[in-house]
C-alpha cells in the first residue's frame, strides 16, 4: 500500500514505515528459504512449475496495480527463485575438472548477480512510495531564495541560451531567484593554454557567453582552473553566490516554468531536507529509439529508474541526487564542503554522505525539465562508462553497505543502485558461459532437460513476470536485454579499470546536439562482429554435439537455448549500430493543439501539429480560395499558441503543401527582440504537462506482445540495413 504523507511533514510516513518494511522483508526472506530448501518430490515440484506459469498468465489477463495479490505474486516469484538458486547450487554444479569448476562458478556466479537483483527490486519497487505535492508559499517574503546554476562546458551555444532563457522564464517572486552560467570552457587556464587556437576558442566562448547572459539578465561566472570537472565548477560557483537553494541544471536540460514552485514547498516544510530530485525527460530519442524508430510508443530506458525506483527508494529517504532537474538545500551541502568529487558521479557520492549525516531527500515524480540524449552511440557510451565507472567507484571506495550513519533502507537503496553497474560482466558471463561447452567441451551445467524445466522454467517465468508486474509500464522485456547488450561490450572493460584502480576513471563530458549528415555505421561496431562471429561458431557446435551426443542433449538443449537467444539480441543490436541520420539539433516535439493565427489582420483557424525553437507546423483549411505560398508571413499571439506570456510573433512560410482538406505549412519563427525570443522559448518549453502527457502516453502495457514483436522486427530489419552498409563498404 503505497503511503502519502500527512499535513504534518511530507518525511514522517516514508521514515515511519521504513523499519517496519525492512524487518519485514528480512523475516519474510528468512522463511522462504527456509521452505524453499526444503527436499520435494518431483511430482510437487512439476505442480510447482505449472502454478507458476499459470499465475503469470493470469497475471498478464489481471495487470495487478497493488495490494494483496502483488504481494501473492512477488512471494510466490522469490520462492520459485530461491528454490531453482539451490538447485543450481547443490545439484548442477560440475566436479570433474578444475577447468569445468572454473566455468561453472563463472556461471552461477552471473546467475546469482540476477538472483540478488531480483530480491532488491522485490523489495525495492514492490510498493513504491507516492508523495503528495508541497506547493510553495504563496508569501513571496516566505519563498526561499533560489540560485539556478547551470553548469557548461563544450555544449552548443544554441543550446545554452535556450536553457538560460527558460530558466530565467521560472516562476517565481521577483528578486528571489537569480541565474548563473558556469562556463568552464571560457576559465582562464583555457584562454591561455598554450595551443593559440585552441586558447583563442576558448576567449571567443567568453566573451560571446558574457554577452549572452548580459543581453538576457542571467549572470556569468568562471574560474581559474577546471579541477574536479562538474564538481569543481559547482563548488567555485557556490563560493560566489548566496541563495538558500541550489537548483542545477545541465546545459541542454531545460527547464519548466513551474519547476520551482512545485519543489521549493518541501524544503519549507523539513528543515532537514537537502535535495528535492525530479525525472530526467529526454525529447530527443537515444541511439536505440532513434534508430529503431521506437521513441513515440516505447516507454524510455531511464522510466524504469525515474517512475519506479527512485519512488521505491523515496519511500526508504534514499532517494539520490542525479545531476541535474534537481534543488538542494546550500547550507547542508556546504556542510560536507560542496560537491562531491572523489568519484565520477559526485552527484549520488554528494547524495550518500548527506543521508549518512541523517538528513532527507524527496523526489517528485513530475517531469520539469527536458534535456538531450546522446545523438551517437559513441556518445551513448561515453556516458554509461562514466555512469558505470562512477557508480563501480563508490561501491569500492564508500561501500553503502558498511557506511555509518546510513540505515537499513538506505544500505539497501545504495546497494542495489550500485551494484546493479556490474551488470555488463553478468551479461558477458551468460553470453560466453554456454559457449565454454559448446565449443570446448568444458562442462560448466550438470543436468538434463527434464530438471531444467521444473527448476529453471518456474524461475525464467517468475522473472519475467516480476519484470512485468514492476516495471510493464516502463521497461519492455526484450528492450531491456537489447539496452543491457548493447553496453556490456564497452562498459565491462571500464569496470575493470576501475577494479584495478579505483580511483583511475576522469570525468568524460558526454556531447550533446550533434547532428548526423547522412546514415553510417557505428566506430564500435566491430566488437559486436567478433563476438556474434564466436556465437555463431558455438551454435553450428552445439547442434553438432546434440546429433553426436544423445546422453548430453538434455544439457545440451538449455545451453543452445541461451546461446541461440543471446544471438538474436546480438544481431538485434547491429541494428542500432547502424546510425541513421538526423539533421536537427533541436528536437520537434509533436502536438495537437487548435489555434488562431492572423494574415493581414484576418483570422485563420489552424491546427498545430509539432513545434521546435526555431519554428512549428499547422494544418490550415482552405478559406475564400486563400492559399498561403512560401515566404508569407503569418502572424500571432505566443499566449494562443501555447506559451505563458503574452508576445506577437511572426512567422514566415517555408513550406506549404495542398492537402484535400487545407494546406500543411512549415513555419519559421522570426525572432527580433528578446520578448519574442523569450515567448518562443516558453512555447516549447514552459508546460510540464506536455511531457507529463506524452510519458504517460508511452507507459501503456496494452498489447504488449505485439509490440515486443514490432520491436524484434525492426532490430532484425535495421540489423539487415547495417550489414549491407558494410557489404557495400566491402565491396568498394
Amino acid at each position: 500500500m503505497s503511503q502519502t504523507p500527512s499535513a504534518k511533514g511530507s518525511f514522517t510516513p516514508a521514515s515511519r514505515f521504513a523499519p517496519l518494511r525492512t524487518i519485514s522483508a528480512v523475516v519474510v526472506l528468512i522463511c522462504v528459504a527456509l521452505m524453499a530448501g526444503a527436499p520435494t518430490p518431483d511430482s510437487v515440484q512439476v505442480q510447482l512449475c505449472i502454478a507458476t506459469i499459470a499465475t503469470f498468465l493470469m497475471m498478464t489477463w489481471i495487470r495487478p496495480s497493488g495490494g494483496p495479490f502483488r504481494s501473492f505474486v512477488s512471494l510466490l516469484i522469490v520462492f520459485t527463485s530461491t528454490r531453482y538458486m539451490i538447485w543450481r547450487v547443490t545439484e548442477t554444479m560440475p566436479t570433474d575438472s578444475v577447468l569445468s569448476i572454473i566455468g561453472g562458478m563463472f556461471l552461477l556466479g552471473a546467475e546469482t548477480y540476477g538472483y540478488i537483483l531480483l530480491l532488491l527490486s522485490t523489495f525495492l519497487s514492490v510498493d513504491v512510495y507516492k508523495r503528495a505535492p508541497r506547493p510553495a508559499p504563496i508569501s513571496p517574503e516566505a519563498c526561499p531564495t533560489v540560485d539556478i546554476l547551470i553548469p557548461t562546458y563544450n555544449e552548443p551555444d544554441d543550446l545554452i541560451e535556450v536553457t538560460l532563457t527558460a530558466a530565467l522564464n521560472v516562476n517565481y517572486p521577483e528578486g528571489r531567484v537569480n541565474v548563473y552560467l558556469l562556463d568552464d570552457g571560457g576559465t582562464v587556464a583555457k584562454r591561455n593554454q598554450a595551443d593559440r587556437e585552441k586558447a583563442d576558442e576558448a576567449q571567443e566562448r567568453h566573451v560571446y557567453l558574457q554577452q549572452v547572459c548580459e543581453r538576457l539578465g542571467a549572470h556569468y561566472l568562471t574560474r581559474e582552473k577546471n579541477d574536479h570537472a562538474k564538481a569543481g565548477n559547482i563548488n567555485a560557483a557556490l563560493a560566489h553566490t548566496s541563495g538558500e537553494l541550489i537548483l542545477i541544471l545541465d546545459a541542454d536540460h531545460v527547464p519548466s516554468t513551474d519547476i520551482l514552485t512545485r519543489t521549493v514547498g518541501y524544503f519549507v516544510e523539513d528543515p532537514k531536507l537537502f535535495l528535492v530530485q525530479t525525472p530526467h525527460f529526454f525529447l530527443n530519442p537515444d541511439p536505440l529509439e532513434r534508430n529503431l524508430g521506437t521513441f513515440r510508443n516505447m516507454p524510455s530506458e531511464n522510466e524504469m529508474f525515474y517512475s519506479v525506483i527512485q519512488r521505491g527508494l523515496d519511500g526508504l529517504n534514499a532517494s539520490f541526487f542525479c545531476g541535474s532537474a534537481a534543488v538542494l538545500r546550500r547550507s547542508l551541502v556546504m556542510e560536507i564542503g560542496g560537491i562531491q568529487g572523489e568519484t565520477i558521479t559526485e552527484d549520488a557520492e554528494t547524495a550518500l554522505e548527506l543521508h549518512a549525516r541523517g538528513y532527507r531527500s524527496a523526489y517528485v515524480d513530475r517531469p520539469m525539465v527536458a534535456g538531450l540524449s546522446p545523438e551517437t552511440f559513441s556518445g551513448f557510451i561515453t556516458q554509461r562508462m562514466r555512469w558505470t565507472q562512477g557508480m563501480v567507484q563508490i561501491f569500492l571506495l564508500k561501500n553503502p553497505l558498511l557506511k555509518k550513519g546510513l540505515t537499513f533502507g538506505q544500505r539497501v537503496g545504495y546497494f542495489n543502485s550500485c551494484f546493479y553497474w556490474f551488470f555488463p560482466l553478468a551479461r558477458m558471463a551468460f553470453i560466453l558461459g554456454p559457449l565454454l561447452y559448446l565449443l570446448f567441451g568444458i562442462q560448466v551445467y550438470v543436468g538434463d532437460l527434464s530438471d531444467f524445466l521444473m527448476y529453471g522454467l518456474p524461475h525464467i517465468f517468475g522473472a519475467l513476470m516480476l519484470s512485468s508486474m514492476l516495471y510493464g509500464h516502463t521497461r519492455w522485456a526484450f528492450a531491456s536485454e537489447l539496452y543491457e547488450v548493447i553496453q556490456s561490450i564497452h562498459c565491462s572493460g571500464a569496470i575493470l579499470q576501475v577494479l584495478r584502480n579505483p580511483r583511475s576513471p576522469s570525468f568524460a563530458v558526454t556531447p550533446k546536439g550533434e547532428s548526423l549528415d547522412e546514415n553510417f555505421v557505428s566506430p564500435l561496431a566491430r566488437p559486436f562482429y567478433i563476438l556474434i562471429a564466436i556465437v555463431c561458431l558455438g551454435e553450428v557446435a552445439g547442434l553438432v554435439r546434440w546429433f553426436i551426443d544423445p546422453v548430453g542433449a538434455g544439457v545440451i538443449t538449455v545451453l543452445l537455448f541461451w546461446n541461440t537467444f543471446h544471438l538474436l539480441l546480438l544481431v538485434s543490436a547491429l541494428g542500432v549500430l547502424y546510425e541513421r541520420s538526423q539533421q536537427r539539433i533541436f528536437p520537434r516535439f509533436e502536438t495537437s493543439r487548435d489555434i488562431t493565427l492572423k494574415h493581414f489582420g484576418a483570422p485563420v483557424p489552424g491546427q498545430m501539429t509539432d513545434v521546435s525553437i526555431t519554428g512549428m507546423g499547422c494544418k490550415v483549411p482552405y478559406g475564400e480560395g486563400k492559399r498561403f505560398v512560401i515566404g508569407d508571413i503569418i502572424q500571432a499571439d505566443a499566449r494562443d499558441l501555447g506559451a505563458t506570456s503574452p508576445s506577437r510573433l511572426d512567422l514566415k512560410v517555408l513550406s506549404a503543401t495542398d492537402t484535400p482538406t487545407g494546406q500543411k505549412l512549415g513555419l519559421s519563427f522570426v525572432i527580433e527582440n528578446n520578448e519574442q525570443w523569450s515567448a518562443v522559448v516558453a512555447l516549447m518549453y514552459s508546460r510540464s504537462e506536455n511531457w507529463k502527457t506524452f510519458r504517460d502516453g508511452r507507459a501503456k502495457a496494452d498489447h504488449m506482445g505485439t509490440k515486443i514483436a514490432g520491436l524484434v522486427r525492426s532490430s532484425i530489419s535495421h540489423a539487415m540495413n547495417h550489414i549491407q552498409a558494410v557489404t557495400r563498404e566491402a565491396r568498394s
